[in-house]
């Protein structure tokens, strides 16, 4: 995961363990593509709050994990919904299409 990412997710979850906030961003990653969400926290900020959702919601922010995960699941879900996030991938005459079922 991108440092200056890892960097930004530390200072919005208040900790400064990296090795945890990078396994969690990576975690993230993973668990929005699964849904079919592909994107760059880097240049998307939607993208990056479902991160710092995701983050917050397993980092460990007792009363408030509850809200953050709920929180996190809906904006994954209407990301994945909206279409905007799909992978593209390479059709039969060298152009792009965008996968639904990937």
């Amino acid at each position: 995961m991108d440092g200056r990412i890892i960097e930004r997710l530390k200072k919005r979850v208040g900790t400064r363990n990296d090795e945890e906030i990078n396994e969690l961003a990576l975690a993230c990653v993973k668990e929005l593509e699964n849904t079919g969400v592909y994107g760059d926290p880097a240049t998307d900020a939607l993208y990056y709050q479902a991160m710092v959702l995701y983050c917050k919601a397993n980092f460990g922010y007792d009363e408030n994990t509850e809200r953050f995960q709920t929180a996190f699941e809906k904006l994954r879900d209407s990301m994945a919904l909206s279409g905007d996030y799909a992978k593209e991938k390479k059709n039969g005459n060298g152009g792009t299409d965008l996968g639904e079922n990937l």
